[in-house]
Formats: C-alpha cells, structure tokens, sequence
C-alpha cells in the first residue's frame, strides 16, 4: 500500500479521534439537547481537544507521535471517566419519547439544508486552492489564498517536521512564534501521522466552516425564534457584499471590460474594490478561506456565543461553565475572537444583571437604545469632521476608545455590585464569576506566555479612527460597503424596543472600539472584530425585516420584497465568490517542487537554508525547514524585527565569501532559483563555489551545500 495512503489514513483516523471522544461527551453530558446542537457541541470540543492536548504534553515531550499518542490516550480516559460519572449520577430511566417521522424532523431542522449548497462550494474552493498539481507539475492556488496560505503552511510544515515545543518561527529562525498557532498545529498533529500536506490542510477546516455556518444558524435560530428569519439573517451574514457592484455597472454599458475584469483581474470585486474605497470583503472567500486563525477562532466564539444566549436568556446555568472553557481556549486559537467574546460578554453582563433587577423593564418601551445610537453617530461624524480639518493624534482617539471601555467596566461592576446584594439575582451574578475565573485561568497563561509579548511593540494597541476608510465620510463610507443591511439595520434600531436590546449592545460597543482602536500593525485586521458587530446586526435586521413584511398580507408581495432585498444585498457577494471559483495563479514552480522533495528527502529538518524572501517560498512552506529571513508582509504584521535578516540575505548572495554571517545564520545550504537571481541581480554564480558546492539540481533550481572545512 502506498505510504502517502497509510499516511492518510493515519492523520485522518487520529483527526476522528478527537472528534468521536468530543460527540461521546456530547451526547452523555447535553442528552436533553436535540441532535443538531449535541453534533455541533461535540465536534468543536473535539476540535478543541485536538488542539489542545498535545500542545500540553509536547510541553514536556516535544512535538512527536509519542506525545501525540499519549494526548489522545489522556483526552479519551477522561472522556470516558466524565462520561461513566453522569452515567452514574442519572437518575430514573428516561421517558419514552415519541419516535418523529421524516416530515416532522424536516419541518424542525430542514432550515439547516441551507447550509449544504455553500458548504459544498467551500470545499470545492478548498480542492482547487489547497496544493493543486497541474499538468506541468506547477502548483497554482486563487486569489484569496495566493498569500496567507504560504504562511500558513509554513507554521504548519515546520511545527510537525522539526518537533520544537513552543514552536518558533521557521522564516525567523530563533524567535517564538507568537502568531495563534493552534489554527495551524491542528493541522501539523494530522500532517505528523504521514498524510499529505493537502490533507493536513484541509480537513481541520471543513469540520471547522461547518461548525461555523451550523454555529451561525443555531445562534439566529436561537435568538429570533424562527426558522425563515434566522435563513435570512445567515443569508445576510456569509452573502455579505454592499453597494460595490455600482463601480462595475455604470460603465459596462460603452466598456464591457469594466464588468468582466471583475473575473480576470486581481482584487477588483464588488467587496473588495481599492478604488472605490470597497473594503468590507466577503467573509467566505476573503475572510474564511484563506485566513485560518478567523475559521478557526470563530468555529470556537460563535457556538460559544450560542451557548452562552442560552445560559443568560433560559436560564441554563450549567452552559456558564461551557461557554467559559470554550472562551478560555480562544487566545492561542485567534486572539481577535477572544476579544470578540469579553466585548460581547460585557453588554451582556449589564443587560442580563439590568433585567435580574427589573423583571418588567424588557417588556417596557425604552428610547436608551436610541440615545445610545443617536450619541454614537453623533460622536463618529464629529471625529471624521474633525479628522478632515486638522491632524488629530492617534492617542486622542485611543483615549477616547479607553474612556468608553471604562466607562462600560464600570457599569459591568455596577449592575455585579447591585445584583449581588439582591437576593433573587445573587445566583447570577455567581455564574458570571464562575464564568469569568474560569476564563482566566485558562486564558491567562496563554496571554502572558505569547500574546502579551508580541503586542509589546509601537504597533500594537493604539489610536486609529474609522478602521479602513480612505475617503468617504463616516456614514457613505459604510452605506456603500455594508449596503442595504446597514439600512435596514439602522431603521431597526431606531425603532426597537429594550427587548432587543440584547441583540442591539454588543454590536455597538464592538463598532466603537474596533473604530477607535487597532490591535495589532496591520489596521485592516480590525474588521476580524467587527465581522462579530455585523453578525448582531444581520440578525437584528432579519427579525426586523420579516415583522414589517408580515404587514402586507399578500403572501407573493412578502416573497418579492423578501427576494428583492437578498438580491440587492448578495449580488457583490456572489459575483465575488464566482470570481474566486475561476481565480487561478502559480504559486509554486515544477522545477521548486522538485527541489523540495529532494529537500526533505536529504536535509535534516533544523536545517537553516538561505533563500529569499518572496511570499510564496515553496522551501519554507513546503519543507518545514528554516530560512534567514522570510516575507516582510508576514513578518512585519507580526510586530517582529526582521529588517537586519533581510539585509543580510541580500549581502549573503550578492558576497558569498563573507562567511561571517553564514556563520552567524548557521546556513548550511543555499537555494538558487530565477526569484534570486532576479531579486539579488546574481549574474556569476562561480563565486559561490569558493565555499559551496553543488549538491542538487532541477533545471534552473540550484542547491548549494556549504563546504565544511
């Protein structure tokens, strides 16, 4: 049998593993729970465990089979004790229930199908971006992955091949990796066991963008009450794309290439248009396909976000605890997403400790929410007016995004106080704090061990206003990108009642520190936090929507309007998406591919081979094998101090005999491919012979190996 099959065969069993003792617990510990949620709990606390039992033991072990075969021995015996613990501990045999037909098991879960014809275009996007083989034996990919992929499979590559635990940076030999690295080491522990790198890849993520969309749906489900409004608010959530098909229309008419190079050219899509200040991306093709710690980190936030709904609004206190240990295991997943879930958590916190106080005030009309909405547009339009007349410093708008998250840790602290010295409302301000130690013993080794260390630099934590608007004003800004959501969004909340307020709170305090705020180099990464504000506004939207269409009592009135709306609202999504299906660009050369598999087969994988730095740099991504000095455009938006290794790889190819810094750089082999020469101007490779010699060759790709004397 052919070792890349058993390989296979082995990542893949040791994948559903995890996956099995995650849905054993499931359906011991959550019996009462439909299977739809009991599948879904099941499968994320698998996927949980597979990223997170073998980080623990490789701490002591390092990264290798034995650790990874004692992890899973560890996960399944606990399993299996908590599993006999509330076998034993149940009480009276449980009443016979009605077995349902197929009719009524549809009419009750059939929303769900939704999910499957887009899941389905995931992973056909999948299958022709992850590691593809043309016919020349190159390697091509789309336009989405064309660039985080090639970091991706370099932590993933290097995580498995070289065993280091914590791992580091394989393009920055030497420095920690301080990257959420658990979206990819869950792919390395698969990668580890002999599969493919393709497989390793890809099968930790379409477990993951299911339990996304399946997390999505049960969460609208959950929270509007209904199956149609909750298909339309995840239509309006994954089908995202505003007004940018504008810029394509207008001109087809006299040019029809204006319409057709949405299909040709590279990022000139309806959501993703730099020239007219397009940038709310779609989140399947843009956000969830190539960006692995989002996929990851929100497989985990938003089924914890639909399991802590239920514990604060059904009163099902036991999910506190649940939902605390799935946030507690976020930082090193996606940081963004733990952050995503403490702002969430603090609007909750005020409204839940609020009705505990006031059992009447939810049903009772209230105009707060309007003076909250009115005060934060007001204030938004004031800064982008000031901003346009003089130069504001960026501690300005950081002391203001500071002062509010103040002033609503205050409130949080206020309400816990208040609640705590009433006796019916005592037990949960207790389940809040049940929830919040939880998180932090989980999460705070985590943050202080790598989060916390790489936010250190000048380009982490500061003031910056309205994220990524170049031109527009505050308001036409998000108008055109977000579209008619933001319309319909904004109609709602004007009109809303303190009953929704629950769905109205996280989304503004999300908005407001993510729009004065940046957390991290790259300023564009703050809509990782403000894709999870525009989630509480799809569904707000959605509840709204469908109430006012229920006036008109002509059924095919309500269908058209209804049609008309997720037609305007999804038009530049799904042109975007059709775009990326056709998307395709060379990634890795045949003659590089060649290279590498001589590479792995030859060189020890601590071995530090010189290359240079372009993004899609098959010997790190592909061998697992450390290079000087990797892309600026990861290494930078890491906060990492690179510039000195960068400088010395060129010195290293353009002179050769200054062994000093090969020395420096333990470089044992140098990589010599048409990207070199052209990047390094190398016309005379004979210099390079004085102290290397040639050990491998593939047409133009030339290994050096450095001579030992």
């Amino acid at each position: 049998m052919d070792r890349i099959l058993i390989g296979n065969l082995m990542g893949t069993g040791y994948f559903l593993g995890y996956q099995i003792i995650g849905l054993l617990l499931s359906f011991f510990i959550w019996k009462k729970e439909n299977y739809i949620v009991r599948i879904l709990l099941g499968s994320v606390f698998g996927s949980l465990m597979l990223q997170w039992m073998p980080a623990i033991f490789s701490f002591g072990m390092g990264f290798n089979k034995e650790s990874h075969i004692v992890a899973i021995i560890f996960a399944a015996v606990v399993a299996g004790g908590i599993c006999f613990g509330v076998w034993k501990k149940s009480e009276a045999p449980e009443a016979v229930v009605r077995k349902r037909t197929w009719k009524e098991l549809f009419l009750e879960h059939g929303y769900l199908l939704l999910i499957l014809p887009v899941f389905v275009f995931f992973i056909l996007l999948l299958s022709n971006h992850t590691i593809p083989y043309a016919g020349d034996g190159s390697i091509h990919t789309g336009q989405a992955t064309y660039g985080d992929m090639n970091m991706h499979l370099a932590f993933i590559s290097s995580i498995a091949k070289q065993g280091i635990f914590p791992p580091e940076y394989s393009m920055l030999p030497g420095v920690k990796l301080s990257y959420p690295f658990l979206c990819d080491m869950i792919s390395s522990s698969v990668y580890l066991f002999g599969s493919s790198l393709r497989l390793a890849y890809n099968l930790p993520m379409i477990f993951a963008i299911l339990q996304v969309m399946a997390g999505v749906m049960l969460l609208a489900k959950e929270v509007l009450k209904s199956s149609g409004k909750a298909m339309l608010a995840w239509m309006f959530f994954f089908f995202n794309g505003g007004f940018g098909i504008y810029y394509f229309v207008k001109g087809a008419s006299k040019d029809t290439t204006v319409f057709t190079r949405i299909f040709t050219e590279f990022y000139q899509t309806p959501t993703n248009f730099l020239d007219g200040n397009i940038r709310w991306t779609n989140i399947i093709v843009d956000m969830l396909l190539p960006q692995r710690a989002t996929l990851f980190g929100w497989a985990v936030l938003i089924p914890a976000l639909y399991v802590l709904y239920r514990a604060i609004f059904l009163k099902q206190r036991s999910y506190f605890v649940v939902a605390a240990v799935m946030a507690g295991c976020l930082p090193m997943i996606h940081t963004h997403s733990f952050l995503a879930m403490g702002l969430v958590c603090a609007m909750w916190l005020i409204y839940s400790m609020r009705t505990e106080l006031n059992a009447e005030w939810k049903k009772k009309e209230s105009h707060i929410e309007l003076w909250v909405l009115f005060g934060f547009f007001l204030l938004m339009c004031s800064l982008d007016v000031v901003r346009g007349a003089v130069k504001v410093p960026e501690n300005v708008y950081l002391g203001i995004g500071l002062a509010g998250v103040l002033a609503v840790g205050i409130a949080c602290i206020v309400f816990v106080v208040r609640g705590y010295r009433n006796q019916e409302s005592r037990y949960m301000v207790i389940n809040w704090g049940i929830l919040l130690g939880i998180v932090l013993l989980l999460a705070l080794p985590q943050l202080i061990t790598w989060t916390f260390r790489q936010a250190q630099g000048e380009q982490f934590v500061r003031g910056y206003f309205n994220w990524a608007n170049l031109n527009d004003t505050y308001l036409g800004f998000y108008a055109k990108n977000i579209g008619i959501v933001w319309f319909l969004s904004i109609v709602a909340l004007i009109f809303t009642r303190s009953r929704n307020y629950f769905i109205v709170s996280p989304s503004f305090f999300i908005w407001f520190v993510a729009e004065l705020i940046v957390f991290q180099p790259n300023v564009y990464d703050n809509n990782k936090i403000l894709y999870i504000g525009y989630l509480f506004l799809c569904l707000l939207t959605a509840d709204y929507l469908v109430e006012i269409v229920k006036k008109f009592s002509n059924k095919a009135l309500q269908s058209a309007i209804l049609a008309v709306v997720l037609v305007i609202s999804s038009i530049s999504a799904v042109l975007t998406m059709g775009r990326e299906y056709v998307s395709d660009y060379q990634l890795y050369t045949a003659e590089g591919l060649a290279m590498c598999k001589y590479i792995e087969e030859n060189t020890e994988p601590t071995d530090v081979i010189l290359t240079d730095t372009r993004h899609n740099n098959e010997v790190v991504s592909l061998t697992g094998r450390n290079i000087v000095c990797g892309s600026s455009s990861f290494l930078y938006y890491h906060g990492l101090d690179y510039q000195t290794q960068e400088h010395d790889v060129a010195r290293m190819y353009q002179n050769p005999e200054e062994q000093e810094l090969f020395d420096k750089y333990d470089v044992k082999y140098i990589y010599l491919s048409d990207s070199e020469r052209y990047n390094y101007s190398i016309t005379d490779e004979e210099a390079f012979l004085e102290h290397f010699k040639v050990v491998h060759q593939e047409g133009s790709v030339v290994l050096y190996r450095r001579i030992t004397r």
